[in-house]
């Protein structure tokens, strides 16, 4: 059976093809785009991460002075609040599923490995009388700071 098709078929036929492919070409860039926005995001952290840490005194793991008893603390704990900030606001991320896991994983390594230094301990048990951040997270950081560290080089 041969179909006999009129010109204005085939014009049919054409805007509809031609719609799909928009259709395509626009979830295409879409998720181009929630791609590279997720980038950003992480670069984003990146930097104010790294600021944070080029930020704390270069003798902050010596395990021989105190937290309180430095020189510099109010600067120190400034910074130490406001990677504890931080910290919450990349678990919250991670719990609201809006991070990949595999960078979950990362920044949880990192927060975990920083919680193994005395300093970052000491300063937790002070931030943490704040009680700022609510138990589901003091209960994270709790459990990374109590996390053996011979398994973090694993």
């Amino acid at each position: 059976m041969v179909v006999d098709m009129r010109p204005t078929d085939w014009i049919v036929l054409f805007t509809a093809l031609a719609a799909c492919f928009g259709v395509l070409v626009v979830l295409f860039q879409l998720r181009e785009l929630t791609r590279q926005i997720k980038l950003q995001h992480l670069a984003d952290y990146t930097t104010r991460h790294q600021s944070l840490l080029l930020g704390f005194p270069d003798d902050i793991n010596a395990v021989d002075l105190p937290l309180t008893e430095r020189p510099d603390y109010d600067r120190t704990m400034q910074r130490m609040r406001a990677y504890f900030d931080l910290s919450f606001e990349k678990w919250y991320l991670a719990r609201q599923h809006e991070i990949d896991a595999d960078i979950w994983r990362i920044w949880k390594s990192g927060i975990t490995s920083a919680l193994s230094k005395p300093a970052f301990q000491q300063a937790w048990s002070i931030v943490k009388r704040d009680g700022r951040f609510g138990p589901d997270f003091e209960g994270f950081v709790d459990q990374c700071i109590n996390y053996p560290t011979s398994r973090l080089a694993a």
